[in-house]
């Protein structure tokens, strides 16, 4: 069965695929490459210049992220560090362990290429020298909040707590 995750990953890297080709069809030859914490565009860049750093990032970490099924597995048990490292490493729970991790870089990466279609398509629309604060700051902040979140719900939430009764002696 194909995990939600990995679904929302490749939607999240469509999403800004599509962000990504709406920019290159639609922006001006100049576009924002930087802005300060009001919102005003402190650097202009070409279009291709901007576009293709962001996409080969994206892409890159997109393929990254989704290939943690294909990754994971491969990594011997000694190289893993995590609580509980018997309980996760021991060949009963290892497959378990491998899907956890993956499906949580999955996740982390939906929400980054997200973050990145956001940053092109406001980049790619603002004409006049700068952009309303909270553009900026509201997606940033919230990518913030969900990210570290959702690590701490990995470290402390519970999400690799070992079952009382299967505790390693």
């Amino acid at each position: 069965m194909k995990a939600k995750s990995r679904t929302v990953l490749w939607l999240a890297f469509g999403a800004f695929a599509i962000a990504w080709t709406w920019v290159a069809a639609t922006a001006g030859d100049e576009i924002p490459g930087h802005f300060d914490a009001s919102g005003a565009v402190t650097r202009w860049d070409s279009k291709w210049s901007f576009l293709g750093p962001i996409g080969g990032i994206c892409l890159g970490l997109t393929l990254a992220f989704g290939s943690a099924r294909f990754l994971i597995p491969r990594v011997p048990g000694h190289a893993i560090s995590i609580a509980n490292h018997r309980y996760w490493t021991d060949p009963v729970n290892r497959a378990e362990f491998d899907r956890r991790i993956s499906e949580d870089l999955e996740w982390l990466g939906a929400a980054t290429a997200l973050l990145l279609a956001w940053i092109a398509a406001v980049a790619g629309t603002s004409t006049d020298g700068s952009v309303d604060t909270w553009l900026l700051v509201a997606p940033t902040v919230l990518y913030l909040v969900g990210v570290l979140g959702y690590c701490a719900y990995m470290i402390w939430g519970g999400r690799y707590r070992v079952p009382q009764q299967q505790m390693p002696q």
